[in-house]
């Protein structure tokens, strides 16, 4: 007997090693195929990114390279020296016209320079640069010259765009040259960064890194042309893109890196641009570690939980089986309800559980209530699938009524425990089930509990033989686990809700609607730092409604607020896109508007002041505004700037109210 139950002993190990090394095996292949596929995926999101690069920049330079033929084309009416004054416009319309472009310039076959959009730059010679010594020393009127970067007199990291000019007799007669705009590069980089640890960098063929988003230290102006490193590869490679994972020699890190070559062919571009983005391999695997080692965890509790039921096999061999499956089914379940969750509505997620409840329990019959915080009302939330379609043709989900009102079920919200009814039919305190409701044999209802109070009840109903307590505990258990996920995505909703309040109610007025001051205060301090970059104009007009406190005081306060509102809708209807409207406090409002002077801010406020004049509140009340307007001076304060608006307000006030005055 003792040989007979040893021998079986050892066939019971022998078939849980083999079981275990089986699972083991299946979570060792999907994780290996995770792990492949979370590569392949990143691989290709990474070089999809550096495409999109590259399809801005390669846009860039076809506008540059046409803007540049465009200016030879028009050369021999703009060399003359009576009319070098309309090339320089003519520069400047352009540069302004092309948000890449920072610097446009034509020079002599002596590198002089002739014209120019920035007037500093007007008869330098650049003859020592290499944007002008590559064609003058190799002409060819149809290559468009790309510069190594290079520093430039604002420290920062530029290149340039160029074409020769070719004399009458087709000969090199001076250079067109584009400067970039490292601010317009900067935003095509940052637009694809998606991940904290990424890195994206503009490369010259040559080498020579432009520039690198985020930004780092040394990395501008850095030769990447070194042998062995991954710059060197994807050029001897001979492919347009590669991916690598080494290490950079940039930084010495280890990455993951996509480089991508521009060199269009209808450009004709005597260097390649190079784009460079690139990724911390442990950030990219980390979901997938983690995985691995929650599927580690739970294999070796698996192990460890099914070694020690198995030690209890002589005594209780045909329970053990029955929990063990029982258990695996469990932990299964949940890991799908979890995963369920993150693609479904709570609804269809109520739906799945009581679906998989009802399997694991044999039930035919399943519900799910949520019950009121004051305990006194439940709201019926779903069936199960095969209730729907099969028994119950009762009212559904949103069904609301007292506890007093429900079943004999409903008895587990006043025991806290769950209630198992094998004989339905011989309790004595039914209430009778409504129209069309499933025909109920036996039951088994199980409460949720948080903090003291019962949540929500999960019942199932009908089982072909009775329910028992390991029913009850295994229905519970399914029950808990959906609460806890429903749970969860409510609160992530209610932050998700919160934030995007906040974030609503830092930068805009509650009661009109526009940016609020301390909106206003960091967007003028953008909008002035972008004006003294491009020396474009920048003005501010401030204005506020006369005689504002008598509305208040004679027609309340609803009406006063009706008058803002209304000034404000008026005013964000006739402005610009890209002008800023704020309410600067109480009755009082302002505009920055860019690329207008002085003199074109006040013509916007002229119009602004008699549209207001004529506008009809309601019940005949008309209202006028007074207005301030002046230019932003390039390095005054902020303070100084918005004190001139103010004062101009002030002699518009002082000098009898709704009219324009510029200081």
């Amino acid at each position: 007997m003792d040989r007979q139950l040893s021998q079986r002993t050892g066939q019971h190990w022998l078939a849980l090693v083999v079981a275990l090394a089986l699972i083991g095996s299946i979570i060792a292949y999907n994780l290996a195929t995770m792990r492949h596929r979370t590569i392949s995926q990143e691989n290709q999101r990474l070089m999809t990114q550096a495409r999109v690069i590259g399809q801005n920049i390669q846009r860039q330079l076809e506008a540059t390279s046409r803007a540049l033929k465009g200016v030879i084309t028009d050369l021999p009416g703009l060399q003359a020296p009576q009319n070098l004054s309309q090339a320089n416009k003519r520069l400047s319309v352009l540069a302004d016209a092309m948000p890449g472009i920072r610097t446009l310039f034509f020079t002599d076959a002596t590198g002089t320079i002739l014209a120019s959009n920035r007037p500093e730059l007007i008869g330098r010679n650049v003859a020592a640069r290499q944007y002008f010594s590559e064609p003058q020393q190799h002409p060819n009127p149809d290559t468009l010259y790309i510069s190594p970067p290079f520093k430039s007199v604002l420290n920062a990291y530029v290149f340039d765009i160029t074409r020769m000019i070719p004399g009458p007799d087709g000969r090199f007669n001076g250079i067109v040259t584009a400067g970039v705009d490292p601010d317009y590069f900067e935003v095509i980089l940052q637009s694809t960064l998606y991940a904290p640890d990424m890195w994206n960098t503009i490369n010259h063929g040559d080498g020579i890194r432009f520039m690198t988003m985020p930004y780092r230290e040394g990395q501008a102006g850095k030769n990447l042309a070194v042998p062995g490193s991954l710059f060197t590869r994807h050029k001897e490679s001979g492919q347009p893109e590669n991916i690598f994972t080494d290490t950079a020699y940039a930084t010495g890190e280890y990455r993951k890196v996509a480089l991508l070559t521009l060199q269009p062919k209808e450009l004709q571009m005597d260097k390649p641009l190079v784009v460079i983005i690139s990724r911390n391999p442990d950030a990219i695997m980390k979901n997938w570690k983690n995985e691995a080692i929650f599927q580690g965890l739970l294999f070796l509790m698996t192990c460890i939980g099914s070694s020690a039921a198995l030690s209890l096999l002589h005594r209780r061999q045909a329970l053990f089986e029955q929990k063990a499956q029982r258990a695996e089914a469990m932990v299964q379940i949940r890991y799908q309800l979890l995963e369920y969750a993150t693609m479904h509505t709570v609804d269809e997620l109520l739906q799945y559980a009581l679906d998989e409840v009802c399997r694991i329990s044999d039930s035919p019959v399943g519900f799910y209530h949520f019950v009121d915080p004051d305990q006194q009302a439940l709201t019926l939330q779903a069936w199960s699938t095969r209730t729907l379609q099969e028994f119950c043709k009762a009212e559904g989900h949103g069904m609301h009524y007292g506890v007093d009102q429900a079943g004999v079920w409903a008895e587990c919200v006043q025991t806290r425990a769950p209630a198992i009814h094998n004989d339905y039919a011989a309790l004595p305190n039914k209430k009778g089930l409504p129209p069309g409701h499933a025909p109920v044999i036996r039951e088994l209802v199980v409460p949720v509990i948080r903090d003291e109070r019962i949540v929500a009840v999960l019942g199932v109903g009908n089982k072909g033989s009775n329910y028992t307590t390991g029913d009850a505990e295994e229905v519970a258990y399914l029950a808990d686990v959906t609460w806890e996920i429903i749970d969860s995505r409510r609160a992530q909703q209610e932050l998700k809700h919160a934030n995007e309040l906040l974030a609503t109610e830092a930068r805009i007025d509650f009661l009109t609607g526009i940016y609020n001051r301390r909106m206003f205060d960091g967007l003028l301090v953008a909008e002035t730092a972008r004006a003294c970059r491009y020396n474009s104009p920048l003005s501010l007009i401030m204005l506020d409604l006369d005689h504002f406190k008598q509305i208040n005081d004679t027609q309340g306060h609803a009406a006063g607020d009706h008058v803002l509102q209304k000034v404000a809708e008026l005013v964000s209807g006739r402005i610009r896109s890209h002008d800023i409207f704020s309410r600067w406090g109480g009755e009082e409002f302002v505009i920055l508007t860019p690329k207008n002077d002085a003199a074109q801010a006040a013509v916007l406020a002229e119009i602004l002041r008699d549209m207001i004049e004529q506008y009809d509140f309601g019940s005949g009340l008309r209202l006028t505004c007074s207005f301030g307007v002046t230019r932003h001076i390039c390095g005054e304060p902020a303070e100084v700037f918005i004190e001139r608006a103010d004062t101009a307000l002030y002699q518009a006030k002082h000098n009898g109210r709704n009219r324009v005055e510029t200081a």
